[in-house]
């Protein structure tokens, strides 16, 4: 019988200490590991993320409307005093871009505003099926973003403006310069960031690219001269 009540106040007095240890506080806050919410990003701090993105051009720009994923790599670099900087990567074989330009975030309590300026060069290259046709250009993006968080989600618009500095393509031996420094038309992004696992971050992006030259579909900039509703549709892990 003593046995049995040792054996009895063993087992309580262990769920009585058990039920004592603290349980760990979760302490995750999405603007330490998001990516497009403005926010002040950790001095020195580097992140990156990759995903994809399909895009469907009009059926009158392309003979055969397609859908075409394009592999994104995006990455940003923490800076004193709010800013940072940001570099990106998109790419489809034929089509290439990459991008780089400094940010300045503000962050009030749960509202965040960040502005940049990207400078990308764009390199296409298209040598089967009979072409011979190849692009550089040169853009300028100027943006925008608003952002709104909560402790594990963030939604965030953003609009960036369109500036072609410079573009050249070549068919065979001829080459085109293309007018300089034109506003070739905007985008307007609505992105939302969730916490998956543990520390780790999801971003679900819908994107208007209003624009006459989709550099994705620069083998057509010298046909058409008209501004194009272009939807975007991208996935990202924030690694």
């Amino acid at each position: 019988m003593n046995i049995r009540f040792t054996i009895f106040f063993f087992f309580i007095g262990t769920m009585l200490l058990s039920a004592q240890e603290p349980v760990p506080r979760d302490t995750f806050d999405i603007t330490r590991f998001s990516m497009q919410f403005p926010h002040h990003y950790q001095k020195w701090g580097f992140q990156v993320s990759a995903g994809l993105s399909m895009v469907k051009p009009p059926k009158d720009l392309l003979e055969n409307s397609y859908q075409a994923p394009l592999v994104n790599v995006h990455s940003t670099f923490g800076l004193p005093w709010n800013f940072s900087l940001e570099g990106d990567l998109t790419t489809l074989v034929v089509s290439n871009q990459l991008a780089l330009g400094p940010r300045y975030s503000f962050l009030y309590k749960n509202l965040g505003i960040k502005v940049g300026w990207d400078v990308a060069f764009v390199y296409g290259q298209l040598k089967q099926g009979g072409f011979d046709n190849s692009l550089q250009a040169w853009f300028h993006y100027p943006s925008l973003s608003v952002g709104y968080k909560l402790k594990k989600m963030a939604f965030t618009l953003k609009g960036e403006l369109v500036i072609i500095a410079k573009a050249v393509t070549k068919t065979g031996e001829n080459e085109l310069t293309h007018s300089t420094n034109f506003i070739n038309g905007g985008t307007f992004a609505f992105y939302i960031e969730q916490r998956i696992h543990k520390n780790k971050v999801f971003v679900i992006g819908v994107k208007d690219n209003y624009e006459k030259a989709f550099w994705p579909t620069w083998m057509i900039f010298t046909t058409f001269n008209r501004y194009y509703h272009i939807p975007e549709l991208s996935f990202s892990w924030i690694l």
